[in-house]
Parts: C-alpha cells; sequence; structure tokens
C-alpha cells in the first residue's frame, strides 16, 4: 500500500548577502556548481554551526538535472516499535553512521530555488544559507530571500505612508534566527517567553507632529521590508503565524487609500503530496521530494517569474 504524506514547497530567491542597493545576481551556473561540488570530499562539504549543530550536503542526480541535499547530523538517540507485538527499542547502526535529516534543494531559472524538507527538523532556509557560504556553493556570499508577490513587493515600496506593521510567532530554540538579525528581538524575546504565542505590532500614531509622523512611517517601511526580507527564518512550522502590515497607496484616480497587506498569504509555497519510499523501492527517496518540487515550480512559474522581475 502506498502512503502519502503531505510536504510544504518553499521557494526562495538567491541574492547577494551585502548589497542592499544592487541585491540580485546574474544568473549563476549552478549546475556547474554542483557538479564542482559532487567531487569535493566530505572535509569540504560539512560545516558545524558555533553551537555545534553538523550539516553535510551532498549534489545528486535526478531528473536530468543536478540537485542539492542538506543534511542535519542527528544525534542517533532514535527509536523504533515493533508493529506487530508493540515492543519499543533502541535503534542501533553498524559502523561509523549516522541518522540525517534532509531538505532536497532544486535550482530553478532565475536564481530561485525550490526546497522540501523530510521532516520538522530538517535543515530550514537560515541553515541552507549558511551552509551553501561556509562551503563556497556561490563565488560570493549570499542570502536567500522568501519569493513574495511581486504585487505585494512592490505596494510596500511604493506605499506613501506604512501605519503599522505586525507579526505573531512561537518561539523554538531549534529554528531562530542568527542573533541580532531583526530589529523585534526574536531571540531576547524567545529566551524569556519559550512558550508563549508572541506578537510584535508598531503603529505610528494617527495624531501628532506632522516631520515626526513622516518620520516614523519612512523607518516603519525601512524595518517592514528588512523584516520581510528575513522572512524565511522563521516561516514554517512553529515560526511566524501572521504577518501584516496597513498601509497608504496611491489610487488610479490621484487619491490616496489605505490598503491592508498580508506577508504569508503572498509568500509562494505549494503544498505537495508526497509518496513515501518503501524498503522495496529501489529509488533515492529524495526523487519523491525532486519531482515534487519541479511539479510545484512548473504550478506557480507565472509568480516565480513576476516576484523577481521588478
Amino acid at each position: 500500500m502506498t502512503t502519502r504524506r503531505v510536504r510544504t514547497v518553499y521557494f526562495y530567491e538567491v541574492v547577494r548577502a551585502k548589497d542592499d542597493y544592487n541585491p540580485r545576481m546574474d544568473e549563476v551556473p549552478w549546475q556547474r556548481a554542483l557538479e564542482e561540488m559532487s567531487a569535493k570530499p566530505y572535509e569540504e562539504r560539512r560545516f558545524v554551526t558555533p553551537d555545534g549543530d553538523r550539516y553535510i550536503g551532498e549534489a545528486v542526480f535526478s531528473s536530468d538535472a543536478m540537485h542539492l541535499l542538506v543534511g542535519r547530523i542527528g544525534s542517533g538517540e532514535l527509536q523504533t516499535v515493533d508493529l506487530d507485538h508493540g515492543h519499543i527499542e533502541d535503534l542501533r547502526l553498524d559502523g561509523n553512521r549516522g541518522f540525517v535529516d534532509t531538505t532536497t534543494v532544486c535550482f530553478l531559472e532565475h536564481n530561485i530555488i525550490g526546497m522540501m524538507g523530510s521532516s520538522q527538523a530538517s535543515p530550514r532556509a537560515t541553515a541552507i544559507q549558511r551552509w551553501m557560504n561556509a562551503c563556497g556553493l556561490a563565488a560570493e556570499e549570499i542570502a536567500l530571500w522568501p519569493v513574495i508577490s511581486q504585487d505585494v513587493w512592490t505596494k510596500l515600496q511604493n506605499a506613501k505612508a506604512v501605519h503599522n506593521f505586525e507579526f505573531t510567532f512561537r518561539p523554538n530554540p531549534a529554528f531562530m534566527p542568527p542573533e541580532n538579525s531583526s530589529i523585534f528581538g526574536f531571540k531576547q524575546t524567545g529566551d524569556r517567553y519559550p512558550d508563549h504565542r508572541i506578537t510584535f505590532k508598531v503603529e505610528v500614531p494617527k495624531r501628532g507632529q506632522a516631520t515626526s509622523r513622516a518620520r516614523g512611517h519612512r523607518r516603519l517601511q525601512e524595518d517592514a521590508m528588512h523584516f520581510m526580507s528575513e522572512l524565511g527564518y522563521l516561516i514554517g512550522p512553529s515560526g511566524i503565524e501572521r504577518a501584516r502590515a496597513l498601509v497608504s497607496l496611491p489610487a488610479e484616480d490621484g487619491r490616496i487609500k489605505e490598503e491592508p497587506l498580508d506577508f504569508l498569504k503572498h509568500h509562494v509555497t505549494a503544498k505537495k503530496r508526497v509518496e513515501v519510499r518503501s524498503t522495496e523501492d529501489a529509488r533515492p527517496r529524495y526523487t519523491a521530494a525532486v519531482e515534487a518540487i519541479l511539479e510545484a515550480a512548473q504550478e506557480h512559474m507565472s509568480d516565480l517569474r513576476g516576484a523577481v522581475s521588478g
């Protein structure tokens, strides 16, 4: 009997990490980079974080192209259950082997990548980004931006004023962004309220000195755009549950109108049913993820192209 599970495909754009004015890069020859990486020894494909988390990358071939697997090496403290008798036992591996939670990454046009994790413990966007930089997959330091509908980005960029910005998240120590990556202080708040549902809201008062309000609108617009560029750090399970803004936009008749923006709703993702490989199936497990990512990319091609065309 074939088992299928629902997985989410996330899309990100690969951009320059330290260029706020010109972040988009020329098309990177990812296939050549993956081929070169496939010849590297294990030590050059491994990355260890300051906290001791270990990641390993490997280039794989499927569906007529090279793709990337990034795995988080686990502790090995896994257990199994005997489904006939209900016995729970330790799972032990022979030789120098370990357990790994993997994320499959497919490189698409316009420096867009699609990724799908095998479990909630799989490497997320921030880990993929750090691995790519540490192991030199690109010629320069890169960042991963979530692919947001170009219409929403344009509205945020062209807003005459950003009146408020709010988001809600649940702290998860395993998936927190790097220290000081956001003005909103995820790390400090998460440490203090690890089991809470936390909402941040910044709002510019409607009354007060005009110059002060204008300065507040401008700063909030800058901070909202910076925050959205880092959305990939926390999106997904146990992450951000809401991210919204209220902005003023010019209407066709020349008047100014207020409009709410919902960023999570417009992050290009896709739910796919992925076949779980049985022990009798000789194909590698990642082939199902590759097929699902490429299928999702084809379904959302117009959205993806539009999001990076600006």
